[in-house]
């Protein structure tokens, strides 16, 4: 079905309008887990006491980190699976595939750490000027309000349009789009107020120079129509659409792809396009240990010794020197009541058991919702080393979805980025790469192909790791008796435990030298000559 210009602004005004909406009641949320994670809890939280001492935990940080740190431990990487047909280079597209992705582990990372402080986040590829083939194509991690979702798609694959709105240089936009009539604006961060742009209100607008100016770019993909569309409300208020042109990257088999790969690590059940944010998870409980923690720190800056005296005992004088002490302060009465002694020490409560039993159940809250043990965070325990298994056991199976999560999208950005790189290649260039089969060209003919990619780490984690090593340790006396070789042993242990290749080579004894033939025996004894004593 053919859809005129005025159908396509329409749509994409409707599903940007949609989008803001979506996102501008998030935005509280969103804010709240971000502070948690900058320790910056307080900021913004409404307190009865604006002067009153506030304490801030960094379990927020530590909920994420340690997460970060049992998914992401080595350089992402793949491997192929040969195409039936027999088409394309192996070596040559894994080589090249592998060497993007190394290239790409910092923003990989920074797109983990967003899935799970926000609901979920993205990488976008897009192709960029470099000599060299891993240059050809940038990646970069871009929060989730920055993508404009099809949020009734029952799975990613079944999104009828996937959308991106980001903001670029007046320059560039010129550069990109020919010269227009900009309404260039200070960029603004999702998390500015809605009346704020970065402190500048909009009549200082014109007097800032073009390269500190922006333009808002939608860039969205109809699947529907197969086409791509570029569209700005800052060039004729959005009655005209910047560019319009067929979907450059398909998949071997001409399906229409985007340049976007989703990361998510939790999803909603029944809106699967909606991510889950595991810092939500935990929130409830951070808010409390901080409103604890606070209720603590003021009550002992209030915990300090206090006397009472009868008036008229004591002159002015006396009192100054019984009060030297920093924290003792003096407190004259005219109460008729006796005292035991002329200065009596006020009592001072202390704070109810019930606090400490409050805090240990928000702790154990906390490490539930954080589906981590608390020995990944290098805290001593006094569970048994049964427990310490079972608790092993959990957190890797939990671990082990999330990085099957991670896994798929580092396979879908290394599919993407061969398919990207199929229009950027020049076979008149003839660029050369060293693979373990020796120096290939890398031509369109070797990448081009239906491949099949599998993330290296197959969802492994520093936890499954060492289970897998431990197991296979205290599988060893059972593998000897079931006669598997002792050669295959030696190479699954230096391949688990990484030890250098030349561990695996065998060592061959040089062959023993036949022994010198016995002399005869003399029967007496022998008279030396000239020879034997040196003389002549």
């Amino acid at each position: 079905m053919s859809k005129t210009t005025t159908d396509r602004i329409q749509f994409i005004r409707a599903a940007v309008a949609a989008h803001d909406l979506y996102w501008d009641k998030q935005r509280p949320n969103m804010t709240k887990y971000r502070n948690a994670y900058e320790t910056k809890f307080w900021e913004g939280e409404p307190t009865v006491d604006k002067t009153a001492l506030r304490v801030e935990t960094a379990d927020a940080y530590a909920a994420v980190e340690s997460l970060m740190g049992s998914l992401f431990t080595k350089y992402p990487g793949v491997e192929l699976g040969p195409d039936i047909s027999g088409k394309g280079d192996m070596s040559v597209t894994k080589l090249l595939a592998n060497n993007f992705l190394k290239s790409c582990r910092q923003q990989i990372e920074n797109a983990g750490r967003m899935a799970l402080i926000y609901p979920h986040a993205f990488l976008k590829l897009a192709p960029r000027e470099s000599n060299a083939l891993t240059g050809k194509v940038a990646l970069r991690a871009v929060p989730p309000w920055q993508v404009i979702l099809d949020r009734d798609a029952s799975a990613w694959e079944d999104a009828r349009f996937i959308g991106h709105r980001y903001y670029i240089p007046v320059d560039e936009a010129t550069e990109k789009f020919g010269a227009k009539k900009w309404q260039g604006a200070p960029q603004r961060d999702y998390f500015d107020p809605p009346d704020n742009s970065r402190g500048r209100g909009d009549r200082d607008t014109p007097e800032l120079p073009s390269e500190y100016l922006y333009i808002q770019v939608v860039e969205m993909y109809d699947f529907t129509t197969d086409k791509l569309l570029f569209w700005s409300p800052s060039w004729k208020s959005g009655a005209e659409l910047l560019l319009i042109r067929d979907i450059p990257l398909s998949t071997y088999d001409k399906r229409p792809l985007s340049n976007l790969v989703p990361l998510y690590f939790s999803r909603k059940p029944d809106h699967p396009m909606d991510g889950y944010s595991a810092l939500s998870r935990v929130y409830d409980q951070l808010f409390e240990k901080n409103i604890l923690r606070t209720f603590w720190a003021n009550a002992v800056r209030r915990d300090s010794r206090q006397y009472t005296y009868k008036k008229g005992t004591f002159s002015p004088d006396e009192l100054a020197k019984i009060t030297a002490g920093e924290d003792g302060a003096m407190i004259g009465t005219d109460s008729d009541a006796p005292l035991a002694s002329l200065i009596e020490q006020v009592p001072v409560t202390n704070l109810s058991a019930n606090h400490s039993e409050y805090l240990n159940y928000v702790e154990q809250d906390l490490q539930r919702g954080a589906m981590t043990a608390g020995f990944t965070r290098g805290e001593a325990s006094r569970a048994t080393a049964t427990e310490v298994t079972a608790l092993m056991q959990y957190t890797a199976s939990e671990l082990g979805k999330m990085a099957r999560d991670r896994d798929a999208s580092i396979e879908a950005a290394a599919l993407l980025y061969i398919r990207m790189l199929i229009p950027l290649i020049d076979d008149k260039d003839k660029q050369v790469v060293v693979t373990p089969e020796g120096a290939k060209i890398a031509s369109v003919a070797a990448i081009d192909a239906d491949w099949s990619i599998y993330a290296t780490d197959g969802g492994s984690t520093p936890m499954t790791d060492a289970m897998r090593k431990q197991q296979v340790i205290q599988l060893l006396p059972s593998l000897v008796q079931l006669g598997v070789p002792h050669e295959a042993i030696k190479d699954e242990i230096i391949r688990l435990y990484e030890l250098p290749e030349s561990f695996a080579k065998v060592i061959k004894a040089e062959p023993a030298q036949p022994a010198a033939p016995a002399l005869p025996e003399v029967a007496g004894p022998v008279a030396a000559t000239p020879t034997d004593i040196g003389g002549v």
